[in-house]
């Protein structure tokens, strides 16, 4: 045991010499801001590898509690915290805290809607999509496009697990999908079970889109998707599949 305050090169050398980041990409990620909506099974594991990875800030969003039929694939949050029925918010920026206690966390144990958005999101450099609610999803689609705010979708059902960075200039969520779905139309996990193993590919790539876009790598915009039971993957470039224009963003794709 020693008393020696660790250095960036104590804690980061491994991104250091990692030519995708290097040092210079390491102070960008020191210095972002990612609100993270939704921190369930692809939020919360997404919130833990980027406040490993060195986010300076995080923002966490989310209404619900902790509860046992969680704990088979969120993996931040313990047995203690489904006994305790803990806020996920709350007991996510406990477990961040003890994890990397460089990382400034602010939790917001709320639902994001209309009437709090513009209080929560602005500040934020990027937003990491953790919902699994489809009216949330869209809202912060319209929110981050009206705000030119990147995000990156990401979501994870039974054995699947997909991912989308939308940029400016890059199409949007209703590019691709310009009728929103009914929610009773969609497999839920709730419905349609998840495997873990979908959900950490879902926070592994989506983790890496934010580090891509806050070290200004951009991706390109491909909508990824991986069954990881079967071990089969698929990709489309999203210019092939977007509507010819789009109410939200203004985008007219030849």
């Amino acid at each position: 045991m020693t008393d020696k305050q660790p250095t960036q090169d104590d804690v980061f050398s491994r991104h250091h010499i990692l030519p995708e980041i290097g040092r210079t990409g390491q102070a960008f990620l020191l210095r972002a801001h990612v609100a993270i909506v939704g921190v369930g099974a692809v939020g919360s594991r997404t919130a833990e590898i980027l406040a490993r990875a060195g986010i300076g800030r995080i923002t966490l969003i989310d209404s619900d509690v902790v509860e046992y039929s969680n704990l088979q694939r969120q993996t931040l949050y313990t047995w203690d915290d489904a006994r305790l029925g803990n806020p996920k918010a709350e007991a996510a920026r406990r477990h961040l805290n003890r994890i990397m206690p460089t990382c400034q966390v602010y939790p917001h144990s709320v639902r994001l809607d209309e009437t709090n958005i513009d209080e929560i999101l602005p500040g934020a450099h990027i937003v990491a999509d953790g919902t699994d609610n489809i009216e949330t999803r869209y809202l912060v689609n319209d929110w981050c496009v009206r705000n030119r705010i990147p995000w990156v979708y990401a979501g994870a059902v039974g054995t699947k697990s997909s991912v989308y960075p939308v940029l400016n200039g890059y199409p949007c969520l209703r590019c691709l999908f310009p009728v929103q779905p009914d929610r009773a139309d969609l497999p839920t996990a709730d419905d349609s079970g998840v495997i873990a193993a979908a959900t950490a590919v879902s926070a592994a790539r989506l983790s890496s889109l934010v580090m891509r876009i806050i070290i200004n790598d951009l991706p390109e915009p491909v909508l990824e998707t991986w069954d990881v039971w079967n071990g089969t993957v698929s990709s489309v470039h999203a210019l092939k599949i977007a509507e010819s224009r789009c109410e939200v963003c203004g985008r007219a794709n030849e």
